[in-house]
């Protein structure tokens, strides 16, 4: 039967997890499967959450779990502990194996013991524990397994998704609430350029649908945040100090990496989906090497850019929280008399074929 373990690992299991998370984050970027190289549908449910308190995981873990689910090809987002499952009155089926994911906490149980040093029992024989703080945070791992793994449980159905009004208005609200300058000119860049900290676009009407705009808007907006007045982020000034030129280079490549995941999360959370830029930095030939690269060297590199992903995303939405709220409790009926806010042209044209180096310092 398959169990859970909530034991706190020694580094080597530390370490084993995040090579495992580097390698089948290569496999995937390789394949060009990854979960940020992907089509997801606006509205589509794909980044995981708990199955019992309908919380997102976050971070390392949400990318984690979304990747493993890709992989072995569950379809629903919802994941729980050996333990929530069991409580619930469902279990796991025979001879599954979950996901392990990272906690830090600051707390470690041990072994209650008396005056005399005895470790304390309960009236069952059972030995008692108590939670210690250890002034300083250290890592924990805990398995999940996907409901699809388990039988017995009755949760209820996914909601419907977001309508089209929805996800737009919530989208431009995102973009508003930025307070970052977007221009926008006919061609096929797009591109933040810190010097002037502005965006510049292609004309709305130059996107195939209003999704591909607020994609591309999301990553350059995932850019400016790394801005100093912002969060002042390390990989994004690299970025910035190198040639220009370095399209593709290492520098770009982990902050690149950062923008397209924080997109793609922001996309979802927003709802209206993710659509990866074909033959720009999502799938460039340039970045995935850089990447994988990148990952080989230091398999932490993908960890620890979720989390400054999930960072951005949340910096991203937090301002606009309020209206987004609004958003969400609008009545459908009188929401659907109104356009979106400016709206897109109705016409259609390609895509832009590619991506100025989106942190060029002397654009």
């Amino acid at each position: 039967m398959a169990r859970a373990s909530t034991d706190t690992p020694h580094r080597d299991h530390v370490g084993d997890y995040h090579r495992h998370f580097a390698d089948a984050i290569i496999r995937q970027i390789a394949d060009g499967t990854a979960p940020w190289q992907k089509p997801w549908k606006p509205g589509e449910r794909f980044m995981p959450e708990n199955a019992f308190s309908n919380k997102p995981y976050t971070g390392g873990n949400a990318l984690y779990l979304a990747q493993a689910g890709q992989e072995r090809g569950f379809t629903d987002n919802r994941w729980a502990t050996y333990r929530q499952i069991a409580q619930a009155g469902g279990h796991v089926k025979k001879g599954e194996h979950g996901e392990k994911i990272l906690y830090f906490d600051t707390k470690k149980l041990s072994p209650k013991k008396d005056d005399n040093g005895r470790a304390v029992v309960d009236g069952d024989g059972r030995p008692v524990y108590e939670r210690h703080d250890k002034g300083r945070a250290f890592v924990r791992t805990y398995t999940v397994f996907n409901v699809e793994q388990a039988r017995g449980l009755d949760l209820p159905a996914r909601g419907a998704p977001v309508a089209d009004w929805q996800a737009h208005k919530s989208a431009e609200a995102v973009i508003e609430a930025a307070s970052v300058t977007i221009k926008h000119a006919p061609g096929d860049r797009a591109y933040y350029s810190p010097k002037r900290d502005e965006i510049v676009l292609p004309e709305r009407g130059q996107f195939p649908s209003a999704e591909h705009y607020y994609g591309t808007a999301l990553h350059e907006l995932s850019h400016a945040t790394g801005h100093e007045s912002r969060l002042d982020r390390e990989t994004f000034h690299n970025a910035v100090k190198y040639p220009t030129g370095g399209f593709g280079s290492a520098p770009y490549a982990r902050e690149e990496l950062r923008a397209e995941i924080a997109a793609m999360m922001t996309g979802e959370r927003i709802g209206i989906g993710h659509h990866p830029r074909d033959g720009q930095c999502g799938n460039s030939a340039a970045y995935v090497k850089s990447w994988i690269e990148a990952l080989e060297k230091d398999p932490r590199e993908i960890h620890r850019a979720a989390g400054e992903a999930d960072r951005i995303s949340r910096y991203l939405i937090s301002p606009a929280r309020e209206r987004l709220d609004a958003i969400a409790n609008e009545p459908r009926a009188v929401a659907a008399m109104a356009p979106p806010e400016r709206p897109l042209p109705s016409r259609s044209p390609a895509a832009p074929t590619r991506d100025a180096p989106p942190l060029s310092p002397g654009r």
